[in-house]
């Protein structure tokens, strides 16, 4: 290329680049746009056709900015854009959207009422999206199918009835999902399964009766918030739901009237903050009956719950069988360690406790529940002998304290409840720390070994030593044993019989 032609085309180039800064944008209208550091904000702004930004924008923030349909020929330059907020501006069609570089989409509180399949293929860095309060009833299957990138999606208050299977199949790092609408009642089987990230979960304001763990994954250890405010139809909680949840923090259910079933696998969460339920009141069945127990428990965190002296009045008109609702099986216990075994249950009047542990010891608490073994003594063997125990004892609440682990603790422990309406069962298994009994096996062999060793090395360094001293002449060299260490070996004269 010649320099006459590099120059024209220098010039050209100049030229388009002046007619494009020369052309009319947004930002000429000072009146509803402020535009600096490459962000561009408008609010109430009326303008027909596409909406020309100056080059080089990355973030777009429009409010009560009307237009009916955003696609891919909605901007012109400010390309690669980065960020794009366009909220209560009655948008209805979202088509595609061509913006690979597009981070953050917020299009709440509009008239959205369809998104094409298509609208989010080509932006395969979006990590937040906002489509909530619009007029959504339908969501397809392969609207997120590109999306593997997304960390939030909100679409609450929308129209759509029920949340299917692949919907989020491909939303792998999702970690804050919002759905709720009065309309929706449907989570389909496995619809959430592969949410495997997923920590922040609102359902609020939804027509779901029951939260079924079969819409989830078998392991959610990163949820720790589960907000179900406001659901006014809901009657129970599937109780894997909440122990296959083992880290959650923050369960919100405010005004959801009256609930059926409260999972008393709540009792296992160790990291629970707050237990949110004002306005929200809990059947009074012996199902329910755990709450009353651990209401009144030291770590209790319930929030809310005016009417729960009303709860306790009509639970305790209630006969009701032992449950055992919560047992911390299996456990797994240090060599030589302190450990406690749970067995929590409910029953009206209170049942007794009793357990059965390896080597036929039976020990009891609250033993005059059950007529049956009231005469029987706190601690005694197969043939009712009483018996002292060292190692292990009972707890008021039933728990058994092992007081120092040992081999002979292994084992299964078996709680059985009891009163006179009826009573239950469940197995305990208690295991022994693999990884430091491991640990233990493997010091004392590189103790055996490292001995073996060491007296090697050390005899080895001992005849070295003498050879050394026997080179230098400090010691004699042994040689040939003398007479009288090795006796004589001349053989004995024979004399003839006659001399």
């Amino acid at each position: 290329m010649d320099s006459l032609t590099i120059i024209l085309t220098t010039i050209i180039l100049q030229k388009l680049t002046n007619a494009l800064d020369a052309a009319a944008t947004v930002c000429d209208n000072d009146m509803a746009c402020k535009c600096a550091n490459n962000t561009v904000s408008c609010t109430a702004l009326q303008q027909d056709g596409a909406f020309i930004l100056p080059y080089g924008t990355q973030v777009v923030r429009f409010d009560d900015v009307p237009i009916a349909v955003v696609n891919n020929s909605t901007f012109e330059n400010g390309k690669p854009l980065r960020e794009i907020t366009w909220v209560a501006s009655k948008i209805k069609l979202v088509e595609a959207l061509y913006h690979s570089d597009l981070k953050h989409l917020d299009l709440s509180r509009n008239d959205i009422f369809k998104l094409s399949d298509d609208a989010f293929h080509n932006c395969l860095r979006l990590e937040y999206i906002d489509l909530s309060d619009n007029q959504l009833n339908i969501l397809s299957d392969n609207l997120f199918i590109h999306a593997s990138s997304l960390a939030t999606v909100n679409l609450e208050k929308n129209r759509f009835s029920s949340i299917s299977e692949n919907l989020f199949k491909h939303t792998i790092n999702l970690k804050n999902l919002s759905i709720g609408n009065p309309n929706l009642s449907l989570l389909d089987t496995n619809s959430m399964t592969n949410l495997h990230k997923l920590e922040y979960l609102s359902i609020q304001n939804c027509g779901i009766r029951n939260l079924n763990q079969s819409s989830f994954g078998e392991h959610n250890m990163y949820l720790y918030s589960v907000i179900l405010n406001n659901c006014t139809h809901l009657t129970s909680i599937d109780d894997n739901f909440i122990s296959s949840s083992p880290n959650i923090k923050i369960i919100e259910i405010n005004d959801c009237g009256t609930i059926d079933f409260l999972p008393p696998s709540i009792v296992s969460l160790k990291n629970l903050q707050h237990l949110r339920m004002s306005n929200t009141e809990l059947q009074p069945n012996c199902q329910n009956g755990w709450f009353s127990q651990w209401f009144n428990n030291e770590t209790t965190t319930v929030v809310g719950y005016e009417k729960y002296s009303n709860f306790i009045e009509s639970l305790n008109e209630i006969n009701c069988p032992p449950n055992i609702y919560y047992t911390n099986s299996p456990i797994t216990l240090q060599l030589t360690k302190r450990g406690i075994i749970n067995c929590m249950a409910y029953g009206n009047p209170l049942p007794a406790i009793t357990w059965l542990v390896p080597g036929g010891l039976t020990f009891h608490e609250n033993k005059q529940a059950d007529i049956n073994i009231s005469h029987h003594p706190n601690v005694h063997n197969w043939d009712l002998n009483q018996i002292v125990s060292q190692s292990l004892l009972t707890d008021k609440n039933g728990s058994l304290h092992i007081l120092r682990m040992l081999r002979t603790h292994i084992g299964n422990y078996t709680c059985y409840v009891s009163n006179k309406y009826g009573n239950s069962s469940k197995l305990v298994e208690v295991h022994l720390d693999s990884e430091v009994f491991f640990s233990i096996k493997i010091n004392a062999l590189l103790l055996g070994i490292s001995s073996a060793l060491g007296f090697l090395v050390l005899t080895i360094l001992c005849c070295a030593f003498k050879l050394l001293l026997i080179r230098l002449n400090c010691i004699k060299k042994r040689s040939q044993q003398t007479e009288t260490e090795m006796g004589s070996t001349e053989k004995p004269k024979i004399f003839p019989a006659d001399v």
